[in-house]
């Protein structure tokens, strides 16, 4: 490994992400939301509301590329959005078929999930994913090779290191953080585990901005794992943007997307 592992001799990555759930991180597990309106209805908001096309603007406005990784079924209910974002220049990743748990799936089942997820996204964009992170759950004991084994080239759903890493199968992970995750602080959804769980947007800067911190300090990777319904809401945008201007306060700082984190890696370490 060279002296510094990010181009332009920068101090540390960073790998903005969000996960396009809706109303399927409700209904990927628990199909009978469909019929449960209000429930339904904190999903949909990510559509009624526009949310991604708020983070759009803000992302141009700022001038930064990012990684949205999108449940196969978003894709072929919405694809004018998936087209969107790729007008705007960003990555568009697997993200489930239906936010489903795979960890007990049949190895040739979940092969077909994966693989329809990226047909519906590479068919909505004309983009075909090269990236996976898993919804709902656990891995499956075969999740990582089946992705190898397709040709994508990293997956973002380990927390194994503060770098990148590679499989033995060459598969890339570009790890994620459940303190990056703003479901973990802003989600509230009665009946569902996350309810009661929304705190002040100061805490949130806190955690982000000191984990910021330490990622620059030892020239890390920091990738967010934001969820559109959650970061896409008002109060939510002001907050990321406001993280924005924070990260953009320090010198040579690389915002990539995960693919491009990825490539970087295989070519800095080999392989």
């Amino acid at each position: 490994m060279v002296d510094s592992v990010w181009p332009d001799n920068n101090q540390c990555c960073v790998c903005l992400t969000f996960d396009v759930d809706a109303e399927w991180v409700f209904m990927g597990n628990k199909p009978q939301v469909a019929r449960m309106p209000r429930m339904f209805s904190q999903g949909e908001y990510e559509w009624r509301a526009n949310t991604i096309p708020r983070i759009l603007d803000i992302l141009d406005e700022h001038g930064l590329k990012a990684t949205f990784f999108v449940v196969g079924m978003n894709a072929i209910n919405h694809p004018e959005v998936m087209k969107l974002i790729r007008e705007h220049g960003h990555e568009l990743a697997v993200h489930g078929l239906r936010h489903e748990d795979v960890s007990n799936l049949p190895k040739e089942e979940e092969r077909g999930r994966i693989l329809e997820a990226r047909k519906a996204i590479e068919g909505a964009s004309g983009f075909k994913p090269v990236g996976n992170r898993t919804a709902g759950g656990e891995l499956s004991l075969n999740t990582l090779n089946i992705l190898a084994e397709e040709g994508f080239l990293y997956d973002s759903s380990l927390r194994g290191s503060d770098l990148p890493y590679r499989l033995e199968n060459g598969l890339v992970i570009v790890p994620s953080y459940y303190e990056m995750d703003d479901f973990h602080l802003f989600a509230d959804y009665p009946g569902t585990a996350y309810h009661a769980r929304i705190m002040s947007p100061e805490t949130g800067f806190e955690i982000w901005t000191n984990a910021f911190d330490g990622y620059y300090k030892y020239g890390l990777c920091y990738t967010t794992m934001f969820h559109p319904q959650i970061i896409g809401k008002p109060g939510g945008l002001m907050l990321f943007e406001r993280l924005l201007n924070y990260i953009e306060r320090f010198p040579r700082v690389w915002f990539a997307t995960a693919e491009e984190v990825a490539r970087r890696w295989i070519e800095v370490c080999g392989g």
